[in-house]
């Protein structure tokens, strides 16, 4: 047990005393899980400047534009005469979309022919385009809806009965999970996850790197490769489940996030979750020679991960292989289990699938942690043999 302790020891010695390591495994983790839910904590975007180009100019027409400036996403800032001057405005940046009413709106409109308008909006940036083409739609039906309405009260029905024939079945709205239909309540807590991962994997191929880069892996090279990996392990598993637990209650609450679920609940996911990418990690890490090692060969995996986690593509919508390669990665069932259990109220039984597969990759990967171990170590043990050779200048076992 003491050979335990001191191995773990030695690791929060390399940790501490590493600045990259340091700012890698907990500075990097704090800033992101600060500034990403800071950037994005109005959650949806409002009063952003359009234009309308009403070539009708009729009180039916202008009532449109009024009621478009109304909407909490646009804010109508400009009325012109032209597309060309839209254009204009909008290649200056001062506007992100255009609500174009033709010439005859009215005139459509009073002979109950079906009518149109255009929108152009800004695709570059999806929650612009998004909120403009809601408003523009919402605009579109309440306007529609009341003219129905007139029309059939012009036909002698009360307006009671005239709102009831034109919208037979109310609905409501209801979006579960995410009271503001926010981009952040929706997108930063499995990114979040995702970066928990490669943070952890950087920073403990890079603690791997130095210690083959100062010797320290001679130190232990006669040691069970089980013994150290366990121990490595426990040293990042201490330093991590407080990090994360800070992540998914204090951030949660101090930034309006649901917080459901169970405590327990969710810590009994995050040690599958952890472990097995500490031992990735740690397998990654018996590899590398240099520090700088990790950061190269890691960092590119993001976009990869990003993919496969279901967070920008749903599951749906990839081919089967790639989703079967994804559940290799921790980060893909991590995501699923945790958000659902810590936004969604979810308990370990809802998300069994998932925690089964983290505590499979744990000891997947814990066995290919012992083995890059146990090749490291026999290559130290092979240098240390062929050095007291070259120094007795004879066998060493004789």
């Amino acid at each position: 047990m003491k050979r335990f302790w001191n191995i773990t020891k030695t690791e929060f010695i390399s940790i501490f005393k590493d600045g990259g390591a340091m700012l890698i495994l907990f500075g990097a983790m704090l800033i992101y899980g600060t500034l990403y839910p800071l950037i994005y904590a109005p959650q949806v975007v409002r009063n952003f400047p359009v234009a309308v180009v009403d070539l009708d100019n009729t009180p039916p027409s202008r009532k449109l534009a009024r009621m478009l400036d109304a909407t909490p996403e646009a804010d109508v800032w400009y009325e012109v005469q032209s597309l060309d001057e839209a254009k204009w405005l909008f290649l200056d940046r001062k506007i992100y979309g255009v609500l174009y009413i033709p010439e005859g709106y009215e005139k459509r409109m009073l002979a109950g022919e079906q009518n149109e308008v255009s929108l152009y909006a800004d695709g570059g940036y999806f929650l612009l385009y998004s909120d403009f083409l809601g408003a523009v739609g919402e605009v579109v039906v309440t306007a529609g809806a009341e003219v129905q309405i007139g029309t059939l009260m012009a036909g002698g029905l009360n307006r009671q009965q005239a709102e009831w024939l034109a919208m037979p079945v109310a609905y409501d709205v209801d979006m579960l999970y995410n009271p503001y239909g926010g981009y952040a309540t929706a997108i930063l807590p499995a990114v979040l996850i995702l970066i928990a991962q490669q943070l952890l994997l950087v920073g403990i191929g890079m603690v791997g790197g130095t210690w083959f880069e100062r010797g320290t892996w001679r130190q232990f090279r006669d040691y069970s490769a089980t013994r150290l990996v366990f121990a490595k392990a426990t040293a990042y598993l201490f330093l991590y489940i407080p990090l994360m637990l800070y992540m998914f209650s204090f951030q949660y609450k101090f930034f309006g996030y649901p917080m459901n679920g169970n405590h327990w609940d969710l810590l009994l996911v995050f040690l599958p979750y952890l472990l097995s990418v500490i031992f990735l990690g740690l397998t990654l890490g018996a590899l590398f020679r240099k520090r700088e090692s990790s950061m190269m060969l890691l960092i590119v995996t993001s976009v990869f991960f990003l993919i496969v986690s279901g967070i920008s593509w749903p599951r749906e919508g990839m081919p089967e292989w790639i989703y079967a390669l994804g559940r290799m990665v921790p980060s893909s069932s991590g995501i699923d289990a945790l958000v659902r259990i810590r936004t969604m109220g979810g308990t370990l039984s809802d998300v069994a699938p998932e925690a089964v597969t983290l505590w499979m990759l744990t000891g997947a990967y814990g066995l290919t942690a012992i083995l890059a171990t146990i090749r490291r170590t026999r290559a130290l043990q092979a240098v240390a043999k062929a050095e007291r050779e070259d120094c007795c200048g004879e066998p060493a076992n004789r």
